[in-house]
């Protein structure tokens, strides 16, 4: 397990760090976010999809439908939260599993929620708020 620790200041220094760790994706990388609310999850992902080229316009929080799909340059990038489910159960059909392929970026957003059901290879991003727009960012490569 390779474990990194990344501390930025703004959101501009945000993006920035978005932008180099989306070169390193690959197709099937899942990518579980882990923090509380208002902690920067959904920019995060806006910018890491913005890099691999999703319409910054269409990259909001999918709380309300739990899921969305967008289309990128070379992967189609899907985006679970969830937030407001009550249980593993009740993800389960959200079918996550269907989502994941060769194809495609996946980011889960409250992936704490529904640790059963992630897949053994994933990276996780624990985002700590240090005030303003100060974040920490904690990244896991497992296995």
């Amino acid at each position: 397990m390779k474990e990194e620790n990344v501390i930025v200041t703004s959101l501009r220094q945000t993006k920035e760090f978005a932008q180099k760790f989306a070169q390193k994706l690959k197709g099937g990388d899942v990518i579980c976010l882990i923090g509380n609310l208002g902690s920067g999850k959904t920019y995060l992902t806006k910018f890491i999809a913005e890099t691999l080229g999703v319409e910054e316009k269409e990259i909001i929080s999918p709380t309300f439908v739990y899921y969305r799909k967008h289309k990128g340059k070379k992967f189609t990038v899907n985006h679970f939260d969830f937030y407001r489910i009550e249980d593993e159960f009740e993800a389960e059909s959200i079918a996550l599993d269907d989502a994941l392929s060769k194809d495609t970026i996946t980011f889960i957003e409250w992936a704490d929620k529904i640790p059963s059901l992630l897949p053994q290879e994933r990276i996780t991003i624990k985002i700590k708020n240090l005030g303003g727009e100060k974040r920490e960012f904690l990244i896991r490569r497992m296995p």
